[in-house]
C-alpha cells in the first residue's frame, strides 16, 4: 500500500505540473523531471506486493522476478533522466547518451534469464552465488551510482552559482540526498555481496537498509520542498527581517515625523511589513533632505571637537545623526542657512543596505555621546534664553 501511495503522489505531482504548464511548451528540464516522476511511480507500482501477487499467484518467486526486472529497468531510466535534468542547467547542455542505459537493460535481461533457470534454488545459499544474480546486482547498482555521481557533480557546481537563499540550500540538500542514495544503493542493491562478507541473516540485513531508505526519502523531500516552495519558506524570514528593520529605524523616524508631520504618507496594513519598511525609509530620506537647509555652519567644528573629547571616530552614521540633531534644534527655533551641496551618489543601494545604513544612523541618534553633545551645543547656541 505504501508503494501505491508513493506512486500516486508522484503521478499527482506530475499532473499538477502539466496542468500549470498546459499552455506553455515544456522545457527540456521539465520533460526530464516529469519523466523521472512517472518512471519512479511506475517502478513503485510494479514492485508493490499486491502487484506481485496478481502476476503469478501460484509461483511467488517467479512473480517477484517478473515484477522486479521492469521495476529496476524503470528505476535506471529514472536516474538517467535525473542526470539529464542536472545537465540542462549547463550552457550548452552536454549530451547524455542512451546507449549505456540500453546496454544495462540488455545485461539485466540476460542475467534475468540465468536467474529464472535457477529460481527453484531461491531459498538455498547457492542462489546468492549465482553469476546471473551477482551480475544483475552489479549492473543495477553500478549504473545508478554512476548517474547519481554525475548528478551530484553537476548540481554542486550549479548551486555555487545560485544566490544565497532557500533555493541554493535546497540544491545542497538534494546533493546530500543523492549521496545518501548512493550509500543506500551500495548497501541495499548488493545483498549477495554483503551477506557473503558479513555472514548476516536476512532479518539482520533488512533493518539498516530500511533506515537508510527512510533517511534518503526525508532528504529528497526536504530538498524538493526548499527548491519548489522557496517563496513559502523565505516569506516569513523576509517579514521578520522587515519588522526588525522597522524597529531599528523607528527612533529616527519618530523624531522626523514629530518635527515634520507632512512626511507621513498613507497608512500601510500591518501584515505588509516589507512595504511598511520601504515607506518608512522613504519618509526618513525625505526628512533628511528637508532639513539640509537647517544644518548649522559650525557643525563640522563641533563634530571634530566632540569626537576628540570622547575619543571616537567620526564615522558617517554619527555625522549624519549629529547633523540631524542640530538641524532639528535649529529648525525648531527658526534658523536656516543655504543648504550644502549634495554629495554625489554612485549607485542606488538595496533595501537591505538602506535599512542597515539608517539603522546605524538611528542607533547613533539615540545612543552616541557625540550626538548628545552636538544637540546640547545647538540648543545652547540657537535656543532663545530661557527656552533651552
Amino acid at each position: 500500500m505504501i508503494s501505491y501511495l508513493g506512486a500516486g503522489l508522484l503521478v499527482l505531482i506530475s499532473a499538477g505540473k502539466l496542468a500549470t504548464a498546459r499552455r506553455i511548451p515544456l522545457s527540456p528540464g521539465m520533460r526530464c523531471l516529469l519523466g523521472f516522476f512517472l518512471s519512479m511511480a511506475a517502478a513503485l507500482a510494479i514492485s508493490a506486493e499486491p502487484t506481485v501477487r496478481l502476476v503469478l499467484p501460484g509461483d511467488p518467486p517467479m512473480a517477484a522476478l517478473l515484477c522486479r526486472v521492469p521495476s529496476n529497468a524503470l528505476q535506471l531510466l529514472a536516474v538517467h533522466l535525473l542526470l539529464r535534468l542536472a545537465r540542462t542547467t549547463q550552457s550548452p547542455a552536454p549530451r547524455t547518451r542512451w546507449w549505456p542505459l540500453l546496454l544495462c537493460w540488455a545485461v539485466l535481461a540476460v542475467c534475468c534469464a540465468d536467474i529464472a533457470q535457477h529460481i527453484e534454488q531461491v531459498r538455498t545459499p547457492a542462489f546468492g552465488r549465482l553469476p546471473g544474480l551477482i551480475g544483475y546486482q552489479v549492473t543495477l547498482v553500478g549504473y545508478a551510482v554512476c548517474c547519481l555521481t554525475g548528478f551530484m557533480r553537476v548540481l554542486t557546481r550549479h548551486a555555487r552559482q545560485c544566490p544565497r537563499g532557500s533555493f541554493r540550500a535546497g540544491l545542497r540538500v538534494i546533493v546530500a540526498a543523492s549521496a545518501a542514495t548512493v550509500v543506500w544503493a551500495l548497501y541495499s542493491g548488493l545483498p549477495s555481496l554483503w551477506l557473503a562478507v558479513t555472514e548476516l541473516a536476512d532479518e539482520d540485513f533488512l533493518p539498516p537498509s530500511r533506515v537508510l531508505g527512510l533517511v534518503t526519502m526525508i532528504l529528497w523531500f526536504a530538498g524538493a520542498v526548499l527548491t519548489t516552495w522557496q517563496g513559502v519558506v523565505e516569506r516569513p524570514l523576509r517579514w521578520l527581517a522587515a519588522r526588525r528593520g522597522i524597529r531599528a529605524v523607528r527612533p529616527l523616524w519618530s523624531a522626523l515625523v514629530t518635527a515634520l508631520p507632512r512626511l507621513t504618507l498613507a497608512p500601510v496594513p500591518w501584515h505588509d511589513a516589507e512595504f511598511a519598511r520601504y515607506r518608512k525609509l522613504i519618509e526618513i530620506r525625505d526628512g533628511l533632505l528637508s532639513l539640509r537647509g537647517h544644518l548649522p555652519p559650525e557643525l563640522a567644528a563641533w563634530l571634530s571637537e566632540s569626537a576628540r573629547r570622547h575619543a571616537t571616530a567620526e564615522d558617517e552614521p554619527t555625522r549624519t545623526a549629529a547633523g540631524l540633531a542640530a538641524a532639528l534644534v535649529a529648525r525648531e527655533h527658526g534658523h536656516s542657512w543655504p543648504p550644502p551641496p549634495a554629495a554625489p551618489t554612485t549607485a542606488a543601494p538595496s533595501i537591505e543596505a538602506e535599512t542597515a545604513w539608517l539603522s546605524a544612523v538611528s542607533a547613533a541618534f539615540t545612543g552616541s555621546p557625540v550626538v548628545a553633545e552636538i544637540r546640547n551645543r545647538a540648543i545652547a547656541t540657537y535656543a532663545p534664553p530661557g527656552r533651552g
